[in-house]
């Protein structure tokens, strides 16, 4: 019986800053594929997301291309589209280098007709599975595509047939991503006999008006802190195994494990600065952390003292001294009621994340373009603040940084940045 792969969100690039995280995203990348060739599974479908970035370091691209040539020599074929990190207009993302190396292969293939509707071609692998996709694209230009695309011609394809795509479906987007942009349901077409989904960091499966085996895997591993909190907690990351013939026999759930996580945590709601501190120190104390990414999340609202009087620089020294894999501190959700009350009026909250202030202040832009308000403003305003803060890479020079980022900035915002 054939069978393939189902991955998404591999994010291989993620964690530039953070060299051992970055490596471990490379490795949960190859435990994966090893899974795939001891599975013996004919195929890999990716679903948007293979790279953090479109243009990500090339020692990771590296690395990750010998991994899939090594599938591919064992048989394995790699069907993809872009998600809308690795998503790029001219199409000068490495998806499309790896592409032309005859590593991947792109299933948006798309021809516009006279009356401006759009024909999507069906790719048949040699199992007899028939694949075809659409790209997840920045500020949520893929949905036009949706709408203009040729539903009725693909739901009357016979075959087993398999439908990719990259993006929240309104029907059943997680509460806790309320303002991601989504499409409905019915944007898909229907009767295919799976539905590889991406771009939502948590794992499912669906039937829904028509369309069954809708299915997202998650991250393999993931990209932040909320991410590998989840993982710590429990939820499982990895990718599916579907086995088929005339129809879906299984879809079978892979964990990936590329390494242990811990979550440490503290409330300090009536406590004071020094009290917090105290706290903080028994944790570490008592922690055993080593080999493991570590995480230490903080919250609550101090009742005495600012956040600042914390020494979390001595925090983070004393359980890097016990050697875990990694390290990762959260405050952001820390408050102090002495700051609160000293900056007077309402300011936002330093307990929100990034996502909550730009939720909260985007209703105050007054621009005439759709996409930079509401939720769409809010995926902008991300999107491009992920890009300013990316670091000079080894040995490029400060012209070079400059124009990559210059660029990243105006493939965001979907303009053509003058050569």
């Amino acid at each position: 019986m054939p069978k393939f792969a189902h991955m998404s969100d591999i994010h291989i690039g993620a964690f530039g800053r953070n060299p051992e995280l970055k490596a471990l995203v490379l490795q949960a990348f190859d435990l994966a594929i090893d899974k795939c060739i001891d599975a013996g599974v004919d195929f890999v479908v990716i679903a948007g997301d293979t790279f953090d970035s479109n243009i990500p370091d090339l020692s990771s691209v590296r690395h990750a291309a010998a991994k899939i040539l090594k599938a591919k020599e064992q048989g394995i074929s790699f069907y993809v589209v872009y998600g809308s990190h690795d998503f790029s207009p001219n199409y000068s993302s490495i998806v499309d280098v790896l592409e032309g190396a005859g590593l991947l292969t792109k299933l948006e293939k798309v021809t516009r007709r006279e009356d401006g509707k759009l024909d999507l071609e069906f790719t048949t692998d040699d199992s007899g599975a028939k694949l075809c996709g659409i790209s997840g694209k920045k500020l949520g230009l893929d949905r036009l595509d949706y709408e203009l695309l040729d539903k009725e011609r693909l739901e009357k394809e016979e075959g087993f047939k398999i439908f990719v795509f990259h993006g929240a479906l309104e029907e059943y987007k997680p509460h806790d991503l309320s303002m991601m942009e989504a499409m409905s349901v019915d944007s898909l077409p229907k009767d295919f006999n799976y539905y590889a989904g991406g771009h939502i960091h948590q794992r499912s499966v669906n039937s829904l008006k028509g369309r069954r085996n809708l299915a997202y895997p998650g991250p393999l591993f993931g990209t932040d802190f909320r991410d590998l909190e989840s993982i710590a907690k429990g939820n499982e990351s990895g990718f599916y195994i579907v086995d088929f013939d005339k129809d879906v026999k299984r879809v079978e759930f892979v964990e990936v494990t590329p390494c242990r996580i811990l979550e440490l945590e503290l409330s300090a709601q009536g406590r004071t600065s020094s009290q917090t501190y105290a706290a903080l120190q028994d944790i570490v104390r008592r922690a055993t952390v080593e080999d493991q990414v570590v995480l230490l999340k903080v919250h609550g609202e101090l009742s005495q003292g600012k956040t600042s009087d914390i020494d979390f620089g001595s925090i983070r020294k004393q359980i890097q001294a016990k050697k875990p894999t990694s390290f990762l501190l959260s405050y952001s959700q820390l408050t102090s009621r002495e700051q609160s009350a000293q900056a007077g009026a309402k300011p936002i909250s330093q307990s929100l994340t990034e996502k909550e202030t730009f939720e909260q202040r985007i209703s105050t832009v007054a621009s005439p373009e759709p996409r930079l308000r509401g939720a769409s403003g809010v995926q902008v305003s991300l999107s491009l603040l992920k890009a300013l803060k990316d670091e000079r890479r080894e040995n490029e020079l400060k012209p070079d940084y400059q124009s990559r980022i210059e660029k990243a900035g105006a493939n965001i915002l979907g303009l053509e940045k003058n050569s």
